[in-house]
């Protein structure tokens, strides 16, 4: 079974939340109102791995899919094969190897904010963050 096809998404979910519209919509206030976000959960709907990622920028949001911003992706991610995405409250990171770990907390509120006047999301809080479904089991 080819995960990425029409067919297998409808055979695994019992529907779909997010539109590439829907998608589109949502990068884009991110790029504009958290931009600096980092350590983001991308889960897909072909692998039970979690690949990790930043915010994109506004050059990087295409019409059905973003460029580049999830590691170890290998270029760019068709909106319809993220399952969903969680965006941290704090990020957790190094400065370089070996140095103490740093925490920078992302500003969810605003992002929130600003997202709230484009539009409702399926979107939930978290204790380590909200996390927006692309699909619904």
């Amino acid at each position: 079974m080819d995960a990425h096809k029409t067919q297998a998404l409808r055979k695994k979910y019992s529907s779909a939340l997010m539109s590439n519209h829907k998608w589109r919509k949502l990068f884009t206030v991110m790029a504009e109102h958290g931009s600096d976000f980092s350590g983001i959960e991308y889960r897909f709907t072909d692998t039970e791995n979690i690949l990790y990622g930043h915010a994109p920028s506004l050059h990087q949001v295409w019409e059905s899919a973003i460029d580049d911003p999830v590691e170890g992706a290998v270029g760019p991610v068709e909106y319809k094969h993220i399952e969903s995405i969680l965006i941290p409250y704090a990020y957790s990171y190094r400065a370089y190897d070996n140095a103490p770990i740093h925490e920078r907390p992302l500003n969810i509120p605003a992002f929130l904010t600003a997202l709230s006047k484009v539009g409702s999301f399926p979107i939930s809080e978290t204790e380590g963050g909200i996390l927006v479904y692309g699909y619904k089991i």
